[in-house]
């Protein structure tokens, strides 16, 4: 599954982590010995440069459940600092970018190529367009301010909802907060972000254990701006505890399947692989191929889908198949369909 990690560096065209993404728990960034200081101690050392710590995206409930944001999302600092980000939940985590872009400058196209390579160096000093490329779970990416003035650094595969705020001080000012601050706040809204993500299960608008089904899901489905949260699976009820095993469904032959993207902040595909196969090809999301109507004898992939558009296929052959998104596979977003005479 985790060839899709590869295939995220050329296709992640509509959208887009480190340890952790348990079962239950989010995964936490460790500050480094030198941040744990009480305030007195950051005052009395606010001439030195320091090294920050920001997390980048989080999960948990082994992947399914996804916060899109920088943990915490506002931080100051002094002219001279340097801010460490780190990308969570190893290889289950969405992959991210942490760029800068000017003020009066479009934000680059998130389906742009050139965007999954660096641009710009590693500092950023409000001048030009930075950005440090497509990085995975488990990556670090360092940034060195040296001019005082408010940054915005987003992720060009999921901004507007994944944005933050770092304020930049003159050299030797008395730091607002600590490291332990920032952590405690951190780790309230990695909380916050997951918990409105299981929640948004509970929204799920079809039939339970009907023949449509949602392809992930998010706060408020598709009906207000990108959220900070999402649902990485294909959900066939609206029930958070059948999360281990969503997906899952057992049809007769003949019967048609239909999936719709209930997400407001991610792509999807639904690709079926023939009989036999236990894991998705690593190809890249389009173009679609296969029609919709599977015989086993051939994969069946719907292309990239976004939120509100849907993708069908009829189940004429009696079996056990496996299906997935090319997007998410590396997050196992992945489910069977169990045909029956």
């Amino acid at each position: 599954m985790r060839k899709a990690l590869s295939c995220l560096l050329f296709v992640l065209l509509a959208s887009c982590s480190g340890s952790g993404g348990g079962t239950g728990t989010p995964d936490v960034q460790t500050l480094p010995p030198t941040m744990g200081g009480t305030a007195q101690t950051l005052f009395a050392n606010a001439a030195a440069p320091v090294t920050w710590n920001v997390g980048t995206g989080t999960s948990s409930n082994a992947y399914a459940l996804q916060g899109l944001d920088y943990y915490p999302k506002t931080i100051t600092v002094d002219a001279g600092d340097s801010i460490a980000y780190s990308v969570a939940s190893g290889s289950g985590g969405d992959a991210h970018t942490i760029s800068f872009v000017p003020a009066g400058q479009p934000i680059p196209s998130p389906g742009d190529p050139r965007n999954f390579q660096p641009a710009g160096g590693t500092a950023i000093d409000g001048t030009k367009f930075v950005n440090s490329g497509i990085l995975f779970g488990g990556q670090v990416f360092t940034y060195h301010f040296p001019r005082p003035g408010t940054y915005r650094i987003l992720c060009l595969f999921h901004e507007p909802a994944m944005e933050s705020t770092v304020v930049v001080q003159r050299a030797g000012t008395p730091y607002p907060h600590t490291a332990s601050f920032y952590a405690h706040v951190s780790a309230d809204d990695r909380w916050d972000d997951l918990g409105a993500a299981r929640q948004s299960i509970s929204l799920f608008p079809f039939r339970n254990g009907g023949t449509t089904l949602a392809a992930g899901i998010s706060p408020g489905l598709t009906s207000r701006p990108p959220s900070e949260s999402t649902v990485l699976r294909y959900l066939d009820s609206n029930k958070a505890s059948d999360l281990p095993t969503a997906g899952n469904i057992t049809i007769r032959v003949g019967t048609t399947l239909t999936w719709v993207n209930e997400s407001s902040n991610e792509p999807h595909t639904v690709t079926i692989v023939h009989a036999g196969a236990t894991d998705l090809p690593n190809i890249a999301p389009d173009p679609a191929f296969g029609g919709h109507v599977f015989d086993g004898t051939h994969d069946v992939n719907s292309g990239t889908f976004v939120g509100g558009q849907r993708f069908s296929a009829r189940f004429t052959r009696v079996g056990r198949f496996l299906y997935g998104c090319l997007y998410h596979d590396n997050s196992r977003m992945e489910a069977w369909v169990t045909v029956t005479p």
